[in-house]
């Protein structure tokens, strides 16, 4: 192959960089972890190390045994025992509880949060020192209540990731029957993570007292493989590049260009080709999509942030006079005497007129409400299977046929708003198919590597191709007993767990809705 004065140069230049400082590099690589190994940890650090895991398990046992005492103390109180009696009579009431919070025997006890279940796991007491997600997540967490009923016997555990220390005491209720005790403490985050640290330490001195040689020589041959690979890669990266690199950078710059222009649908013009520089160009053309989404993403959730408060400001004004006008019509009915029946009739027509319009109107408010109140996702494992099994299982005079894969995977997904998305879209294809004889709801699932994929079709009507662009805006409707908002929230909640969702519709023929859900939840710093 021949090369021109470019590429001997960029070859040259190159080699001589990655080369020249291997030599030096290697003596002072061998030099350091000589001196790191001469320094040969002895004894008296082995013996601290040690030390310091005994010292550090010891404390953790403590804080659990103290856990337990402070709790047994919370529970053996004479105000606690008293409200437990009331319970198990059933003479407890609101003001017995509020007075018992007011005790502040959370602070007395140095207890952070307290949770009393009877033996069905039924909350009897629940209070906490202040408002914290992951004590109350705690306190009701029924699965360790559950573990302490059937044990019979006290526990106390580190939950790392919440920093929290969390005990459970069974209890004898009054009346014979058992109940449970749960508890909470928040702890120094990394208090127990730095036992482990210590641990981790001692076994790596010890591993490396006793291979040392076999570490060093391993370190220093893993030197200089990298080194040599490193070397190898630099001078095919300069022959590569000096080849294909320019032509493409144009295309990229040009490409940037118009992108800082504003223009989001500019696409390179791409070659086939399989190499970086190729997938380069794949990749560029893929982030100006994505960007592109994103922007209509963010515009939509604008929108729809607009669109709910307009929706929580409307139910507000709409629902506030239905009940005095209900009650008005309602005396205007009632207060009438009379003994003419034309008069008596016209009256009850006009009632129920305005009654049924009242209705309406209540419905409307509620929909409204539920469009204002999204609430927040709350991702778990979740088996998409049964959510679809649940589901179906509210229809039960409706036909469905289900394509359900066997092995799908569980994903990180907010059951209740996936059932939600559900719920509207079988409604959808209710109203689609209403009045058919052969009208058919077909749901499938299926999976991928990294996504599951949620269809559901009808053989209904299908949706005018002019309206595809527009069904997911909280304003538009082809119904006139609905303000649109079904599939806005559907579009939201889809949007909220980061996944695609797409309609195929043909009219007379049925409509087919396609919705892809990551497996993996999404996070904050998560734009795709």
């Amino acid at each position: 192959m021949q090369f021109n004065k470019i590429k001997y140069k960029l070859i040259a230049g190159i080699g001589i960089i990655a080369i020249l400082p291997a030599i030096p590099l290697s003596y002072l690589f061998e030099n350091m972890i000589d001196k790191l190994f001469s320094l040969r940890m002895n004894n008296r650090i082995e013996t601290a190390l040690e030390d310091a895991v005994d010292i550090s398990r010891l404390m953790i046992q403590s804080e659990k045994k103290v856990s337990l005492k402070n709790t047994r103390q919370f529970v053996e109180n004479p105000m606690v025992l008293a409200l437990l009696r009331k319970y198990t009579t059933r003479q407890l009431n609101e003001n017995d509880v509020n007075d018992l919070v007011k005790m502040a025997l959370l602070e007395a006890n140095k207890l952070d949060g307290v949770a009393i279940y009877d033996n069905s796991l039924q909350p009897i007491f629940l209070n906490t020192v202040y408002q914290n997600k992951d004590i109350v997540n705690g306190l009701k967490d029924t699965l360790f209540a559950r573990q302490r009923l059937l044990a019979n016997s006290d526990y106390a555990d580190y939950r790392e990731a919440e920093h929290l220390l969390i005990a459970g005491i069974p209890l004898s209720l009054p009346n014979q029957q058992r109940g449970v005790i749960v508890s909470v403490v928040v702890v120094t985050p990394g208090f127990y993570g730095k036992t482990e640290s210590v641990l981790t330490a001692l076994q790596l001195y010890k591993t490396f007292n006793v291979e040392s040689e076999n570490i060093k020589a391993s370190f220093l041959y893993a030197f200089l493989s990298v080194y040599f690979i490193i070397i190898c890669l630099s001078i095919g990266l300069s022959v590569f590049f000096s080849a294909v690199m320019t032509r493409p950078i144009n295309k990229l710059a040009l490409g940037t260009e118009q992108i800082s222009k504003g223009n989001l649908d500019y696409q390179i013009n791409i070659k086939p080709r399989s190499d970086e520089i190729g997938q380069l160009m794949i990749s560029f053309n893929q982030m100006v999509q994505n960007i592109k989404h994103e922007q209509d993403r963010v515009l939509y959730l604008e929108k729809i942030s607009t669109w709910r408060e307009i929706a929580q400001r409307l139910a507000h004004e709409i629902k506030n006079p239905l009940t005095p006008i209900q009650l008005t019509i309602q005396q205007i009915k009632d207060s009438y005497e009379g003994d003419d029946p034309k008069y008596r009739k016209i009256l009850e027509e006009c009632y129920e007129i305005v009654d049924e319009e009242i209705q309406s109107l209540r419905n409307l408010t509620k929909e409204f409400s539920e469009f204002a109140r999204m609430p927040s996702m709350s991702f778990k494992p979740t088996q998409l299977n049964q959510i679809i099994q649940d589901v179906v299982a509210f229809y039960a005079n409706v036909r469905f046929k289900l394509l359900l894969q066997q092995d799908l995977p569980t994903a990180e997904l907010d059951a209740e708003a996936v059932k939600r998305i559900m719920i509207n879209l079988v409604d959808n294809s209710l109203s689609a198919t209403g009045g058919k004889a052969d009208s058919q709801i077909t749901i499938s699932t299926r999976s991928s590597e990294t996504a599951i994929r949620l269809i559901i079709s009808d053989n209904g009507h299908g949706i005018p191709k002019e309206n595809l662009v527009k069904i997911f805006e909280p304003h538009f409707s082809t119904k006139t007993s609905s303000m649109g908002l079904g599939l806005a929230i559907v579009k939201s909640i889809i949007d909220e767990h980061k996944g695609q969702i797409e309609v195929d519709s043909i009219e007379n023929l049925g409509t087919t809705f396609t919705i892809d859900f990551r497996i993996k939840a999404p996070n904050l710093l998560d734009n795709g």
